[in-house]
């Protein structure tokens, strides 16, 4: 066995191995993780094509040759993008509509089964026909995989997902694949003009695929598991809804007051009152996106007047008031011994933090301990 062919056997296997893990394994399995499971174990399936190609396994079972002829590389960039809006919760990733993604990989089954279906036959113009329509798929293959990917960046540039928990981890993603499938059309171009070789190609090619697996499972790793542990503690968590419909809460409040006072207030202001009982039994406080203007349309006052009854009587600004419920919430679930199996990072998400750094820096000015230390210094979690 050559280097090339040791190459493709690796980059195969490993492809194999964690495909199905993320698909399997409970540490990773969820609906959305299921996507970039099957994206790995497409692109294992390509390196396994070519590797069986390179040993002349086509050669010897030339019905199998349909196998390697189909464009499974179609799948990959549907997959991926899939993941990707999945991940966001883009309203895209609901719409009917995504089922023409896989119209290129259906053409491409169609075409190559008629092909393999009529090798033994033959008409005037046919290798002229197969010729222009193998050239266009080709072409399509190259240029359906940078269409996917940048559109997948393009969204995470919108103002809406910038600040997503999940966009660090999916930015990196989308130059990963756009820097393996460039990597992959200039090794084409070169052999085309230099003629470097298939082993010297193919080496390259499955060492960018390679360390691009392993990239996904050791760097995505933390981030796999935390895309789980936010759909797992939802189901867990028993203290009511943790997605208030704030429609309904505004509908129940009608009186209006003045926008502004100089009047001070106390605990038993019906505003306030109204407030702690949002926060208290409708949990709103675990809305990420939740703001003053929000609350006090459901309250049916001024942002300013709000704003005055939360400094007066709590005397703390709105945004530390706010947290400090999400800080009680963090610190109530990191006791319980149910939420160990999950990450610091996604208890917090779950409630009402927009991202780590709020997260923690709140944390540490609530109880004067950062989240690990305080569980630490309250329980003791085994490591794994």
């Amino acid at each position: 066995m050559n280097v090339a062919h040791l190459f493709l056997l690796i980059t195969v296997s490993q492809g194999f191995i964690f495909g199905f893990a993320i698909l399997f394994s409970p540490f990773y399995k969820s609906q959305v993780n299921n996507y970039l499971g099957y994206a790995i174990l497409v692109l294992a399936s390509l390196m396994l094509n070519v590797y069986l190609d390179a040993i002349d396994v086509f050669v010897k079972y030339p019905k199998f040759m349909i196998l390697y002829d189909i464009e499974w590389v179609f799948l990959f960039p549907v997959f991926f993008f899939l993941y990707f809006l999945k991940s966001i919760n883009h309203d895209l990733g609901k719409s009917k509509k995504l089922f023409w993604l896989y119209m290129p990989f259906i053409f491409s089954v169609v075409i190559n089964v008629i092909f393999n279906l009529e090798y033994a036959y033959s008409w005037k113009y046919k290798e002229l026909v197969y010729d222009l329509i193998f050239d266009f798929q080709e072409l399509g293959y190259y240029s359906f995989n940078f269409i996917l990917v940048i559109w997948s960046y393009k969204i995470l540039k919108e103002e809406k997902y910038r600040m997503h928990p999940n966009s660090r981890w999916l930015k990196k993603l989308c130059v990963w694949i756009f820097f393996l499938v460039t990597s992959w059309i200039i090794i084409d171009i070169i052999d085309m003009i230099f003629n470097i070789g298939y082993e010297i190609g193919i080496s390259i090619i499955c060492t960018v695929a390679s360390v691009f697996v392993f990239w996904v499972v050791y760097y995505g790793i933390y981030t796999l598991k935390l895309t789980n542990d936010q759909k797992n503690i939802i189901s867990d968590v028993n203290n009511g809804t943790l997605h208030v419909n704030l429609t309904e809460v505004h509908d129940n409040t009608q009186q209006k007051v003045p926008t502004n006072t100089s009047a001070s207030f106390s605990g038993d202001n019906r505003y306030f009152l109204k407030l702690e009982n949002l926060l208290q039994n409708d949990h709103i406080y675990r809305d990420p996106n939740l703001s003053q203007e929000i609350i006090a349309k459901l309250l049916n006052i001024s942002s300013g007047y709000l704003s005055q009854i939360v400094n007066d009587i709590t005397k703390k600004n709105f945004t530390v008031y706010i947290n400090s419920y999400r800080v009680k919430e963090v610190k109530d679930m990191i006791l319980n011994a149910e939420f160990d199996k999950y990450s610091l990072l996604a208890i917090g998400l779950e409630a009402g933090f927009k991202s780590k750094t709020t997260f923690y820096t709140s944390f540490k000015k609530e109880t004067g301990l950062t989240p690990s230390q305080f569980r630490s210094k309250n329980k003791k979690v085994p490591i794994f």
